[in-house]
């Protein structure tokens, strides 16, 4: 693609007309014209500031491609890795043409260490210095069904109940370490105890984490007691509806609101 096709490719990107483009690098919306349409070429002085204007380099602006940069991340790392990545991302797309209050806003934005971004038509995305919520689906043809489901009520039913959370918390809070030099398994006892529970309590809510998936069951057979397994992965999903209900009534995090019925961008301050 020559280097007219391509500032038409980014400025249109950039939601820039070719007036807007030309005010910024000192030209006239003709001069923009004639290069789009591969009239004219643009000085080559002028390329570096086109480049700034359009936020690309030199190399996307005469087309070269380049090799994707590689990047070996531990998984360890990786969660902590993918959210500085949200975070640069959310801010190039929200450094548009504006006046100061958005480049302040936007360099606050930078500077915080937690993003929501939410859209009326394509999804959302929550991202702390811990924890990172993507969905882009629950603006799809018949996503309110979730709403309504009744196997949701008793999730969100067992997710209330004191001693769930109790055993919950205990586990959650402990499995990790376990994990390191053995299993995530727990006796009925430990938790008992650890919980400060009657049996009853204990076998209730340890019944509800079944149900939710959360804890598998099985009887050791040569010690013939039953063993309760943590199961992390699962357990993970029922902490991130937690992390968002936390989220939701603190109301603590940055927002950028991406609307399409909007002329702009806005970048503010929860």
């Amino acid at each position: 693609m020559s280097i007219g096709k391509n500032i038409a490719k980014y400025r249109k990107a950039k939601g820039l007309t070719q007036e807007e483009l030309g005010t910024t690098i000192g030209v006239s919306n003709q001069s923009v014209s004639k290069w789009e349409s591969e009239v004219s070429m643009p000085d080559v002085m002028l390329l570096p500031e086109i480049a700034k204007a359009l936020n690309i380099t030199l190399d996307d602006l005469y087309g070269i491609a380049k090799e994707p940069e590689k990047v070996s991340v531990s998984a360890d790392d990786f969660p902590s890795f993918c959210n500085q990545k949200l975070i640069e991302t959310f801010y190039h797309h929200i450094k548009v043409k504006e006046d100061l209050e958005l480049e302040f806003q936007s360099k606050k934005l930078m500077n915080g260490n937690r993003i929501a971004c939410l859209s009326n038509t394509q999804g959302a995305i929550v991202t702390t210095e811990d924890f990172s919520f993507i969905d882009n689906t629950y603006k799809a043809v018949n996503s309110e069904n979730v709403i309504k489901s009744q196997a949701d009520d008793y999730t969100l039913m067992y997710l209330t109940d004191k001693n769930f959370r109790k055993v919950f918390y205990y586990q959650y809070k402990t499995a990790f370490e376990k994990s390191k030099v053995n299993n995530t398994e727990f006796t009925f006892e430990e938790i008992m105890n650890a919980c400060n529970l009657t049996e009853d309590e204990t076998a209730a809510a340890l019944r509800l984490l079944k149900d939710t998936r959360i804890n598998d069951v099985y009887t050791d057979t040569a010690t013939k007691t039953k063993k309760y397994v943590f199961l992390i992965s699962n357990a993970l999903y029922a902490h991130a509806i937690y992390k968002l209900v936390e989220l939701l009534s603190e109301d603590p995090c940055w927002a950028v609101v991406r609307d399409t019925s909007m002329i702009r961008d806005y970048a503010f301050e929860k």
